[in-house]
């Protein structure tokens, strides 16, 4: 038997074990976490600290609570030992788990994502391999899923808690819109599988065939991700549209241009769709996991904070989503999340929605798919903690986080930036939300949970998560927390 052979029969017996199971199983046991952005590079530059995004898995720490559970933490750089020891106190015997907590870097600084650093480190993967005790009970659990998490999962000989990288078309933007209209969720209007300006401007012409109204357009590249692989594209005004190279164009990530965003068209595809400009419309989302065997489970719901232009770019969320159109989504979510179960897809993944107010008299709201994100995201970290710093439960019939004394909600973002954090090391923020009372209580399961801690001295940014028993309260706190550190 080839050691590719030998592989694929630990996964399907991973796939087999767990599929008898209950999703909290994989809870326990070895969780070897790969927090790899596996982007290109050209993508992943665009995003400020990018390094130090590999902490946002941290929350995996907390399920140390679990005496039957062990974490091996992989990263490029090591990990400053003030966030360490930080997350280390959301669990009851902070001693205890730090000794079934390994924290291996591989020491490279390079703007390449983790995996392939890890890849290009037999070195590293025997290391790896010898801190598992026990391969039978132990897997690895990515950000999100290309050939290159297959490759090292294999490398280690240890499952991998996700689909195959095959399926990672469906949570393209392309496959998002096929997805949608397989599950019988509408998408807006658009095209998707262009591959060329031409094919773009061809779509564009569609669209105002169709929607004469229509004042804009965003092309999307098959594979951006938090906005920055959008454009938009103006249909009115003095600056026609075509061709695209002359039109009024706001590139959503820095320094991009036609020509450069053409060549990534080429390369990986995109989509056009409308863009809507209402000022009623929100963009919610949904965040799901599918365990092996199929079973699907709703995380979360959330509002998303957006900027940038048009409000293209994903900025921090909100939870729960509003009331008014909260099950709505989740329930088209679970449509969607069944297309993709059948297909394979396993591990967590979010959903995100384009919400305006209905136009019939019984009112309502019309509910268009805006894409699948088929990997971890800017909601995992806060869900998570929120959950396991609460020790809530989440009720998929109300839609809210339940805890002993009632429901807890929260804000948070991985956006707080300023001059005068910049410089400033992990231990001296959290001493100073500490030292102002800020901090959270697992007493009263409220307070502000930090997080992205790592960008802090070189970008002066971070992330925060703000739980109280209101989204006025939580709102209230994050501004507590902004004015105290920056």
């Amino acid at each position: 038997m080839t050691a590719t052979e030998e592989w694929e029969q630990r996964q399907a017996a991973f796939v087999a074990r767990l599929g008898r199971a209950t999703l909290t199983d994989l809870e326990r046991g070895t969780i070897v976490v790969l927090p790899s952005a596996s982007f290109p590079v050209e993508e992943l530059t665009k995003i400020t600290g990018i390094q130090s995004y590999e902490e946002r898995m941290l929350f995996n720490t907390l399920f140390l609570c679990n005496p039957g559970t062990r974490i091996v933490y992989l990263t490029s750089m090591p990990v400053d030992d003030a966030v360490v020891e930080y997350y280390l106190r959301f669990v009851p015997d902070p001693d205890d788990a730090r000794r079934r907590l390994v924290l291996h870097a591989v020491g490279d600084p390079s703007p390449v994502c983790l995996t392939e650093k890890l890849l290009a480190r037999p070195d590293a993967i025997a290391s790896i391999r010898a801190l598992v005790e026990d391969p039978d009970d132990a897997y690895v659990l990515p950000f999100n899923v290309t050939h290159g998490e297959r490759a090292l999962a294999a490398a280690l000989q240890l499952p991998l808690y996700g689909g195959h990288p095959d399926l990672a078309e469906l949570g393209s933007k392309t496959g998002s819109r096929r997805v949608a209209r397989q599950a019988g969720v509408a998408v807006l209007e658009g095209s998707e599988g262009l591959r060329s300006l031409g094919e773009i401007e061809a779509a564009v012409r569609d669209i105002q065939a169709r929607r004469p109204g229509a004042e804009a357009v965003v092309v999307k590249l098959n594979h951006g991700f938090s906005g920055q692989g959008n454009a938009i594209v103006e249909l009115t005004g003095p600056v026609p549209a075509f061709p695209l190279e002359s039109s009024a164009t706001t590139f959503c990530a820095a320094g991009e241009s036609w020509p450069a965003f053409s060549a990534k068209v080429a390369e990986q595809g995109a989509i056009v769709e409308e863009l809507v400009r209402h000022e009623a419309m929100v963009s919610p989302s949904v965040q799901l996991r599918v365990a092996p065997g199929g079973a699907v489970e709703v995380l979360s719901t959330h509002d998303q904070v957006l900027g940038g232009p048009d409000n293209q770019v994903y900025l921090g969320c909100r939870f729960p989503a509003d009331p008014s159109y909260r099950l709505a989504i989740q329930d088209a979510g679970l449509e969607v999340a069944a297309v993709l179960a059948a297909e394979g897809v396993l591990g967590s993944f979010g959903i995100d929605f384009v919400v305006l107010p209905g136009t019939d008299e019984a009112g309502g709201h019309e509910i268009y798919l805006s894409e699948i994100n088929l990997r971890m995201g800017g909601t995992t970290h806060p869900f998570w903690m929120a959950r396991l710093a609460t020790g809530g439960i989440y009720d998929a019939g109300t839609g809210e986080l339940r805890v002993a004394d009632g429901t807890r909600t929260y804000v948070a973002t991985d956006n707080l930036k300023s001059e005068r954090l910049a410089g400033s090391t992990p231990a001296e923020v959290i001493e100073a939300v500490d030292k102002a009372g800020l901090a959270f209580d697992p007493l009263s399961r409220t307070g502000a949970t930090l997080h992205l801690l790592g960008a802090l001295p070189g970008f002066g940014k971070m992330g925060v998560t703000c739980v109280a028993e209101t989204l006025e309260d939580a709102e209230a706190l994050y501004r507590e927390v902004v004015a105290t550190i920056a």
